[in-house]
């Protein structure tokens, strides 16, 4: 019997034959024309190219050139002004320190002094308040009348001469108040009676001492506002109260620049 099957083709030249894995091809893209296709491969990125472009100029904005402007101007005005005030409050400081120089040199000491340190410290009261009371009352002055009969040195009334002739028990006469050491003992005793008074207050002893120890206490019932301590502002009697200031700067001077070691 003749066998119907057709025979096998052999393939043609350059093709595979149908059982061998086939070629992967890439399909060809076809354009209208008939033109070939443009390759799809994706374009590379143009270089960059340096800006050669000169870079602006940078201006100084006029607005912050008036402000530092200005601000210069107040700091120097200002320096100015400190520096002319400080020059003001040095000279004040030296004018102060001259006229305290010349104050200083008023309180002054004399041949005196030994007396006044030694009746002072008797009486249990500071030399240098003795001091002031004397360059208030006479300026030193042994033969000094007021005008109203005070003598001496301590200026001594005779009403007050003759409370201390008899607490000492002494034959003086008020003639002797011209005298300086006799002036000076005799009231160095009545400012130490007036101290145990007024328990060493400075401000009361010199009140006391200008205007009596009796107007001083009604003056602390009435007039000073813990009612123990009279205050230079709460003294009624304007020249009690000029006095009794003058001598407590005195006080003050005294003991500073000649008897720095209270007693």
């Amino acid at each position: 019997m003749n066998d119907l099957r057709p025979a096998p083709r052999r393939p043609r030249s350059g093709r595979q034959s149908s059982n061998s894995t086939p070629l992967t091809r890439r399909p060809r893209a076809r354009s209208l024309g008939g033109a070939p296709a443009p390759s799809r491969q994706p374009a590379s990125a143009p270089a960059l190219q340096p800006d050669k472009r000169p870079a602006p100029r940078q201006r100084f904005p006029w607005r912050i050139a008036l402000v530092l402007a200005l601000a210069l101007t107040a700091a120097i005005l200002a320096l100015t002004t400190e520096r002319g005030r400080l020059q003001r409050l040095e000279q004040q400081r030296e004018e102060a320190a001259a006229e305290y120089q010349r104050l200083v040199a008023r309180h002054t000491v004399n041949e005196t002094r030994p007396w006044i340190e030694k009746y002072a410290l008797e009486n249990g009261i500071e030399p240098a308040y003795a001091e002031a009371v004397i360059l208030r009352e006479s300026s030193y002055d042994p033969k000094a009348v007021s005008s109203v009969g005070a003598r001496g040195l301590m200026q001594l009334m005779p009403d007050t001469f003759e409370q201390v002739r008899l607490n000492l028990r002494e034959s003086t006469t008020f003639e002797d108040m011209f005298d300086p050491e006799t002036n000076i003992r005799y009231g160095c005793w009545y400012l130490g009676y007036l101290s145990r008074i007024f328990d060493g207050d400075p401000i009361e002893m010199a009140c006391a001492y200008h205007a009596g120890p009796n107007n001083v206490k009604l003056w602390i019932m009435n007039y000073a506002a813990d009612g123990e301590h009279l205050q230079l502002a709460e003294i009624p009697m304007e020249d009690t109260r000029y006095y009794a200031g003058k001598v407590c700067d005195a006080y003050s001077i005294y003991f500073q620049h000649y008897y720095p070691d209270p007693v």
